[in-house]
C-alpha cells in the first residue's frame, strides 16, 4: 500500500509527529447506530415484555418484522429491507458506519442481501448474490467487514477505493485487513482496484490522488510544508489541495486557507485547490484543467521544490 510521504520542505526540517489512533469501535452495529432492536436486545438491556409491549403502545417502539422493533427515528432504508426479509448492505451501509461514500442519487435503489430470491424486491432493492440459507451475522445492518466486501463486487474499482480507504483513515480497519478482503475478492475486481493509499483523507481526495497515478504521476501525499503544514498530494511541481463536503464552513476556516496559500507562493511552490464541486460535479473538466496546470508550471514548481532541498522529488 501506499502511504504518507517523508518529503518534508525545506529537506532536514522538523517534521512533527500527526497523532496516531486506534479505532475500539465495533465493526457491528448496534440499535444506537440505526435504530433498530432485537427483542433479545432489549431484553438483555433489561426491557422484560410488558415494557416492550407498553413502548409500542405509545409508540415509542414501532414492530418491524417477526423479533425485531425500532424507534420512530431508525434509518429508513434499514426499517423497508428488515421488513421485507431482507438486510442493508454495500455503500447503504457503510455511510451508516461513518465511512466516506460518495453521493447517490435519491432514487437509487438500495443495496440489500438476503436469504432467498423475493420477486417485490426488484422494484425498490438491488439484491446482492448470492443466495444464503442462513443469516452469515445476526445484525438487521451488514458489519463493515461485509458491506465491505459486497461493495467490491458491486461498486467501481474507484468507488470500493474511496471505502476502503476511508475504513484505513477512519482506523476502522487494519491494512492487513483490507488486504484479506482483497484477496478474499475475485482476482479480476480486486486487481482493478490495485493499489491503494492508508493516507488519503478523504473520498475527494482518494479520486484526485488515484487519477493522478493512473495518469502516470508520481504522487507524493501528506507532504509536509515547515510553517504551513501538511498538504494532500504532490505531483511534478504542483501541490494540490483537496477541499471537502463541509469545507468552509466558516470564516475562520475560509481565512486559514489564504494565509496557507500566500505562505506557499512566497516559497515559489505552486499550489492548486480544487472544491468539492470540481472532483464530483465537473470531474473531466478538472482532470483537463489539472493536467494543463502541471505541464504549465510544473517546472517552475520542481525548481523551487529543488533550492528547498527536495531534490528527489522533482
Amino acid at each position: 500500500m501506499h502511504s504518507a510521504s517523508s518529503m518534508s520542505l525545506p529537506a532536514g526540517g522538523v517534521r512533527p509527529r500527526r497523532p496516531q489512533f486506534v479505532s475500539r469501535l465495533s465493526p457491528h452495529l448496534t440499535g444506537r447506530d440505526h435504530g433498530i432492536y432485537s427483542r433479545a436486545e432489549l431484553r438483555a438491556a433489561e426491557r422484560t415484555d410488558l415494557d416492550i409491549r407498553r413502548a409500542v403502545r405509545r409508540g415509542q417502539l414501532l414492530p418491524v418484522a417477526r423479533g425485531w422493533l425500532a424507534t420512530p427515528s431508525a434509518h429508513l432504508g434499514a426499517v423497508r429491507a428488515l421488513r421485507a426479509g431482507s438486510r442493508l448492505t454495500c455503500v447503504d451501509a457503510t455511510s451508516i458506519h461513518g465511512i466516506w461514500t460518495p453521493g447517490r442519487p435519491a432514487d437509487e435503489r438500495l443495496h440489500v442481501y438476503r436469504r432467498r430470491p423475493r420477486g417485490d424486491h426488484e422494484r425498490w432493492a438491488l439484491p446482492h448474490p448470492p443466495w444464503l440459507g442462513t443469516w452469515p451475522e445476526p445484525d438487521p445492518v451488514a458489519s463493515l467487514h461485509l458491506s465491505l466486501a459486497h461493495a467490491i463486487r458491486c461498486q467501481t474499482p474507484e468507488t470500493a477505493s474511496i471505502l476502503l480507504e476511508s475504513a484505513l483513515h477512519e482506523r476502522r480497519m487494519a491494512p492487513l485487513e483490507v488486504e484479506q478482503l482483497l484477496e478474499e475478492a475475485p482476482l479480476r475486481l480486486s486487481r482493478r482496484i490495485g493499489m491503494l493509499s492508508t493516507a488519503s483523507e478523504s473520498g475527494s481526495e482518494t479520486r484526485v490522488v488515484r487519477w493522478l497515478r493512473h495518469a502516470g504521476f508520481a504522487v507524493e501525499q501528506q507532504v509536509y510544508v515547515e510553517g504551513i503544514g501538511y498538504i494532500d498530494a504532490y505531483a511534478s511541481g504542483v501541490f494540490i489541495e483537496v477541499d471537502g463536503r463541509g469545507h468552509h464552513s466558516s470564516p475562520s476556516a475560509f481565512e486559514v486557507d489564504r494565509q496557507r496559500d500566500l505562505a506557499m507562493r512566497r516559497l515559489g511552490l505552486q499550489l492548486v485547490r480544487v472544491s468539492y464541486p470540481q472532483v464530483w460535479y465537473s470531474w473531466e473538466t478538472t482532470r483537463t484543467a489539472l493536467r494543463e496546470v502541471i505541464r504549465n508550471v510544473g517546472r517552475q514548481g520542481r525548481g523551487a521544490v529543488a533550492r528547498l532541498g527536495g531534490g528527489r522529488y522533482t
